[in-house]
Order: structure tokens, then sequence, then C-alpha cells
């Protein structure tokens, strides 16, 4: 069996994410398609690359991110790193035939954006972004139903995803709080909640956005005793309109006092709905109207289906599927599907032209904000 080298640039929380997903990989699913070895490490300085290449167990490590993208031994690429680096390391990596597995937004801006579409072409590796709220079994059971048309036409929408980490306005922030680093509460969660509801319920047409920034100036976590001017939005709710007609509201939002990782969703259809809620990702809400009405309500209602950890084979055996599911173990599946995806030569979904298509939607949004109007919504290249 071929085995992959791994080369992960940053190891920050994104870094040691994706690291754990490698180290766990072999005991969610067996056999694997392709055994993976993680050899090197990338950090911003030699102390950091050290600590780094120790605690995740990488052969090597190094501050260069071009010795790992260049090694003859490494065959993935993670892109961990913050938004403003993604580029440099994406483009070099592709021109170079690596594999590739990067964190969502994939670029900072919409220029980055096409200008890594025009090196899709002569791509020969295979290409996926970090979008993990797709692999909970509960959203692949949504996808399914979907899909299966268990909703029938879809009529109305809505979503949202919710922090709180924002809301006091006296505490320090980074590179996330300004506009040319890619920042940005749409760029951050707002990803992940478009993403998830485009891959349920299919392409948006037009968005109206507004958004606010909470608070005009913040102390600065990089240079302590500066506060840092923000450019970027707290907070956002869209009006959003799909091709077929279906229409919903999803919010973005770090200064939603009380949430800690609320990401939600309904969608009703003609012929019933489905909800979820990432705070309790065991179970996918299911209201069917083919069910008889009768005295006492009948069989109609609201039901849970207890989709726990029930991935497909071969997953799903460790732990046993009906112990409680938790936040990393998306993740896991996630990187799965690409490993799945290079052993089998196809790419994967969410590819990377995918994770492209959705920052010309981000950016779209922003623009819509911006203008106070409705923006149509670029198609699939």
């Amino acid at each position: 069996m071929k085995t992959l080298g791994v080369g992960i640039l940053g190891f920050g929380f994104m870094g040691k994410t994706h690291t754990y997903a490698h180290h766990t990989l072999p005991l969610y699913y067996n056999p694997l398609p392709i055994k993976c070895r993680l050899k090197a490490v990338c950090e911003v300085t030699p102390e950091l690359a050290e600590a780094a290449k120790e605690t995740g167990q990488f052969d090597r490590c190094t501050t260069n991110p071009r010795e790992i993208i260049e090694a003859d031994d490494i065959d993935l690429i993670h892109v961990c790193t913050p938004n403003p680096e993604h580029f440099p390391a994406l483009s070099a990596a592709l021109q170079a035939g690596k594999h590739v597995y990067v964190d969502k937004p994939v670029t900072a801006s919409l220029e980055e954006a096409d200008q890594l579409a025009a090196l899709l072409p002569g791509y020969r590796g295979t290409a996926q972004v970090a979008l993990q709220y797709r692999f909970f079994p509960a959203t692949l059971q949504a996808r399914r139903m979907i899909a299966e048309g268990v909703l029938g036409p879809i009529t109305h929408f809505r979503g949202c995803y919710l922090h709180s980490g924002s809301v006091d306005p006296k505490k320090p922030v980074n590179w996330k709080s300004t506009a040319a680093a890619g920042g940005g509460v749409i760029r951050d969660l707002g990803s992940h909640i478009l993403d998830l509801l485009g891959s349920l319920i299919g392409p948006f047409q037009a968005v109206h956005c507004t958004s606010r920034i909470w608070a005009a100036e913040r102390p600065s976590l990089d240079n302590p005793g500066t506060l840092m001017k923000i450019d970027v939005e707290d907070a956002a709710v869209m009006l959003l309109r799909s091709a077929d007609g279906a229409i919903g509201c999803v919010e973005a939002s770090k200064i939603a006092t009380g949430a800690e990782d609320e990401l939600r969703f309904e969608i009703h259809g003609r012929d019933g709905a489905l909800r979820f809620n990432l705070m309790q990702p065991n179970y996918l809400e299911v209201y069917d109207c083919r069910r008889p009405e009768g005295d006492c309500g009948g069989q109609r209602g609201w039901q849970q289906i207890a989709a726990v950890q029930k991935y497909p084979a071969p997953g799903g055996k460790f732990p046993n599927p009906k112990f409680s599911l938790g936040w990393i173990r998306s993740h896991v599946h996630s990187l799965y599907n690409l490993i799945e995806c290079i052993a089998a030569g196809r790419q994967p979904s969410p590819s990377l032209a995918e994770g492209l298509h959705l920052q010309r939607v981000l950016e779209a949004v922003r623009e819509s904000a911006e203008r106070k109007t409705w923006v149509d919504l670029p198609g699939p290249r």
C-alpha cells in the first residue's frame, strides 16, 4: 500500500486539529485506502517549529514553507496558516502537483481566488477545502434525504452561525479583524453556514446583506498597548434567493451574547422539513408531512433521527456508533473523504474549485453589505 507523505503548514489551532485527524484516522477507519505519515511541519520560528515537531510527532520541522512544498517525500500539503498566507502556499503546491487540504476561506481576496482558479486546468493533484460541517452523520443524512426528495421542492430556509467572542469591545484582536487579511465574520463564520446550506439545497442566485462593526477600535493582540482600527464586520444578516425561488435568511455573528458555537439551520419543503443544531450534533430533526394526522395529532410532528456516530463503513465501528459525537469528529471524516478520493484518483467535494466558488460568493455578500442592495451571486464555473 502506498504511503502519503504529509506536510502541515502552520501549527496553530487548525494545524493541531488536522494533525489530530491524521493520528486518529487508522483508529476510526480500518482499512485505510492509503497510509499517511506526518513528515514535516512548518512554523514561524525555530522554537515553535521544534515544539510542533515534538507535539505532532513529525519527522522534521522547518520555518520555510517552500522546503515542505518542494520536498520529494511529501505528497499532501495542509495549508493551516492565516488567510493572507494561503495564496502563495496554494499557488506553489498546485504548480508542484501536490495534493492539497486547505482551511476556509481559501484566499484573502477575490483576485487571489481568480489567480488560483487559472491554475486548476493544468492541476493533476487532488484538492479539498476543510468545510467539515458537511461531515457529521446528521448533515450527511440531511443531504441524502433532500437528494431523495423527502422534503419535496424547497420553499423556505434559515440558517445561522453565532459566536459571542467579540461582544467585549476591549478584547484584543488580531488579523481576523482586518479586511486586508481576509478577516470579518462573513468570511470566517459565514463561509461555513453558506457552504453547508448551499451543499444541501443548491446554489443561491442573489443576496441582500446588511452588516455592522460593533467596535470601531480594539486593542491589538499583536502589538499590546496599541489600538487597531476595525474595518470588517462583527455581524451580518443576509437575505438569499435560490434559482428555483426558495427564499431564506442567514446570520453570521461574533457578537451574539450567550452563544457558544451555534451553527443551526432549518429547511422547509412542500412535503417536510429538517432542522439541525451543532450544539446537539447527535440528532437531525425531521418533519414528514406524509405521516398521518389524527386524534391528538396522530403520527404527525417533529421527530429526532439518532445519527450519532453512524458513519458509513469503514467508519462507524470505532467508537461504538451509539456513543455521543464531538466537534472534532467531523474534521476526521472530512480528512478521510480526501484520503479516499486521493486513493480513487477523483476530485473530492468540497473541492478546491468549490472553495473558490464559495470565495466569490463571500465577496459578493460583502459587496452587497457595502452597496446596501441586492447583488447577483456568481454561478459555479
